[in-house]
């Protein structure tokens, strides 16, 4: 039994009354801001495929990834976060670093940048680019991914599958596997360009650093994935567990 209930005796009550009042704060805070992944922040989130920080558990409409680049340090270079975040069915989804009514924030000046991840397991793993994003729109240092080449588009449809989610800051390029720069253009406000799916090989250093938090939201079809979901799950089955007995 969990820490959390010292007492073998606990009813079916008590495991009830606690898995509501969790699942109406996992509400209440997902109204407001959406559950909150920042483990960057202790551990951090690196830049290629193969080392990207996976975002695991559960599943909700909104979810914010909170972290910082902080250029150079004793680790080596910290200019590029990368995580991958997986689909389960076909999504509508908002992704923001603007502000407003897209959400998320940066006291720097980001780009944004969408993969889609090819092959299968250990070596095999590439990220093939879709989309990228410098400035949501003319005087907005924050990005936002939406369709190719449209600057009045704010969501972007994905299907079923494992994406990357990468953010960089200004000056911060992606290369392809062939030594081609990914993004030759960047620079119109509000288009997002295609990365015409060539594999990432890796970033150059430099670039713009600092605090971030990217807010994903899911507009219409299924949701994004969650740390915290998955417990609360768990505390589901235990009360059901308990009232079968």
């Amino acid at each position: 039994m969990s820490s959390m209930f010292p007492d073998q005796r606990v009813t079916s009550r008590a495991v009830r009354a606690f898995v509501g009042g969790a699942a109406i704060a996992l509400c209440a805070s997902t109204s407001l801001a959406g559950p909150d992944w920042d483990l960057d922040l202790d551990q951090d989130a690196d830049q290629t495929a193969m080392t990207a920080q996976r975002i695991t558990a559960g599943a909700t409409p909104i979810l914010s990834i909170t972290g910082r680049l902080s250029g150079y340090g004793l680790a080596g270079g910290d200019f590029v976060d990368m995580y991958e975040i997986e689909i389960g069915s076909t999504t509508v989804l908002t992704i923001s670093t603007a502000g407003g009514d897209l959400g998320g924030f940066a006291n720097f000046d980001t780009q944004l940048f969408l993969f889609r991840r090819k092959g299968g397991n250990g070596n095999n793993v590439r990220a093939a680019a879709l989309k990228g994003n410098d400035n949501a729109a003319l005087g907005n240092f924050g990005s936002r991914i939406g369709e190719n080449e449209n600057p009045d588009s704010n969501t972007v449809l994905l299907q079923r599958g494992v994406y990357y989610l990468a953010i960089a800051g200004a000056g911060s390029y992606a290369f392809g596997d062939q030594g081609q720069a990914i993004w030759n253009d960047l620079s119109t406000p509000g288009a997002t360009v295609n990365g015409n799916e060539v594999f990432l090989d890796n970033w150059t250093d430099g670039g713009a650093v600092g605090q971030y938090t990217i807010r994903l939201q899911s507009v219409s079809g299924g949701m994004i994935p969650t740390p915290g979901a998955l417990a609360l799950l768990g505390l589901g089955a235990l009360a059901s567990r308990r009232r079968r007995r």
